[in-house]
């Protein structure tokens, strides 16, 4: 008998131990993100890596951000359970009545940025009249345009062309005065300076100081979704608070994830660098906290542009309901897991 009750413990508790047993029950969640296969997303490889994703039971499934359809239509058909957009991007949703919130604030400084060589005869953005700016892509137009009202001037008063995102072909163009200022992302900045030519940042205040990324949920699938896209939130703000708590580990992380953006490691440090202190960087008490009074002033460039005929209230598209559940976690809770990973992962480390 009691050989009998001996297997029979040895048996639950092997099943209760068994990692496979414990990764079938996570529960997975599809989600976009505004790049799903760089370093400059650090957090969503972090929040995997460090096991924050699997503590809270789930599984996230990236899906591809390099998509024509727009990522809210991702929410609307039920493809996809949290998406990230960029101001402008939810601006317009709420214009259109489309029935989703953002939850969290990913990205509380834009990524966006407006640079001149260093050596440039121009100090500020009100000297780029009759100049050429080069354009990463055709999205950042935007970014010209609210960097160009900021000053008084008018898209018309300058010359724009998409150069591309390649750091060279960047770095040759303003080198070479085909253009005279670049417009893209800290990614394609950290390109260009990898190229071995310094740039000097003019980027404007109303550039910089909006949401440049949150995520956002569908309305009618809050209920069902909150205990699992409240623990998503909550690794995701555990990876971003241990960007800061330890740069060099997180980097190691990174670097091992994606290691083709480390070929060149004054690129890779120089990403993770202006990522970590600069778009991740939080700039409220809380992880993730929503700002009314931001929201309400990124409109009225879009309002200018007549992309929104009258700025709408920001109560109609916010909910603030995720952001103390998200914020649950301690300092000790994301230390520990750091250890462990440089435990587990000595060869990774960067020397």
């Amino acid at each position: 008998m009691k050989k009998i009750l001996m297997f029979i413990i040895i048996t639950v508790l092997s099943v209760s131990f068994d990692p496979t047993a414990h990764a079938q029950d996570l529960t997975s969640l599809n989600v976009i993100t505004a790049n799903d296969t760089s370093c400059s997303m650090y957090a969503q490889h972090v929040a995997r890596e460090l096991g924050f994703n699997a503590n809270e039971g789930i599984d996230v499934n990236l899906l591809s951000s390099d998509t024509t359809v727009p990522y809210v239509a991702f929410l609307s058909n039920g493809d996809a359970e949290v998406v990230m957009l960029d101001s402008a991007q939810v601006i317009q949703m709420a214009n259109a009545g489309q029935d989703g919130s953002v939850i969290y604030e990913v990205y509380q400084y834009a990524p966006d940025i407006l640079a001149v060589l260093a050596d440039s005869p121009i100090q500020g953005v009100e000297e780029l009249r009759g100049k050429t700016i080069g354009l990463a892509s055709d999205r950042d137009q935007i970014t010209a345009i609210i960097a160009l009202l900021s000053a008084g001037l008018e898209i018309g008063e300058v010359s724009t062309v998409v150069v591309g995102d390649s750091g060279p072909l960047l770095a040759s163009s303003l080198q070479k005065g085909s253009i005279d200022a670049f417009v893209g992302s800290t990614g394609d900045l950290a390109g260009i300076n990898a190229a071995g030519v310094a740039t000097r940042n003019i980027t404007p205040r109303e550039v910089v100081e909006n949401p440049g990324n949150s995520f956002v949920i569908w309305n009618p699938r809050k209920d069902e979704l909150r205990p699992h896209v409240e623990g998503f939130l909550r690794a995701w703000a555990m990876a971003a608070h241990a960007g800061v708590l330890d740069t060099a580990t997180v980097k190691a992380v990174c670097r091992k994830v994606i290691p083709e953006q480390w070929e060149i490691m004054a690129t890779g440090h120089a990403m993770m660098d202006r990522t970590i202190y600069v778009t991740n960087l939080r700039r409220t008490v809380k992880f993730g906290e929503l700002q009314p009074d931001v929201w309400a002033r990124v409109q009225k460039p879009l309002v200018a542009l007549g992309e929104i005929s009258d700025p709408i209230d920001p109560a109609t598209f916010l909910d603030d309901s995720f952001i103390e559940a998200a914020n649950r976690f301690t300092t000790d809770d994301v230390k520990a897991a750091l250890n462990k990973w440089k435990e587990e992962n000595p060869d990774a480390l960067l020397q």
